[in-house]
């Protein structure tokens, strides 16, 4: 059993993949903060522009930041399939706008409107973009080939 300051850890554990965990929960803290001075700020659809910001560093880091191996993000496989998940989220986006013109007294609440876009960002991490993403992903073979003998 592998241990860490004493303490036991899981046989998988990635540190590598904690840490890029944690850059993204910083994200969205940092995204937060912005999105409250804009908030405070007076300008219009501060709602949207916290929406649209959680609702796309979430699922975008999770799967194509934090569940891919280091040094992942200047592979050219990762842009396309990143560019292939935007249609869709797009029109993901599209739909929670929607929604708060179409709601206002429901879907601009926080209580109402983070829970739905926590629930919409995992389903489209797992289900959408890590299948784009393992699409896109070079294949390599899980044996190695020997070489051929020379005679």
């Amino acid at each position: 059993m592998t241990t860490l300051f004493g303490q036991r850890i899981e046989p998988d554990f990635d540190l590598a993949k904690e840490q890029r965990r944690d850059r993204v929960s910083w994200a969205i803290y940092g995204g937060l903060a912005l999105s409250l001075v804009y908030l405070f700020s007076g300008r219009p659809f501060a709602t949207e522009v916290f929406q649209g910001m959680f609702a796309t560093v979430f699922p975008y880091g999770i799967s194509f930041y934090v569940n891919q191996k280091n040094n992942q993000l200047g592979r050219l496989w990762l842009w396309k399939a990143v560019l292939a998940s935007l249609p869709v989220h797009v029109l993901y986006l599209m739909g929670v706008f929607w929604s708060d013109k179409a709601f206002p007294e429901l879907m601009t609440k926080v209580v109402v409107f983070l829970p739905v876009l926590a629930v919409a960002g995992a389903i489209e991490s797992i289900f959408l973009f890590d299948r784009i993403a393992n699409y896109f992903k070079p294949h390599v073979a899980s044996q190695p080939v020997a070489p051929l003998a020379q005679k």
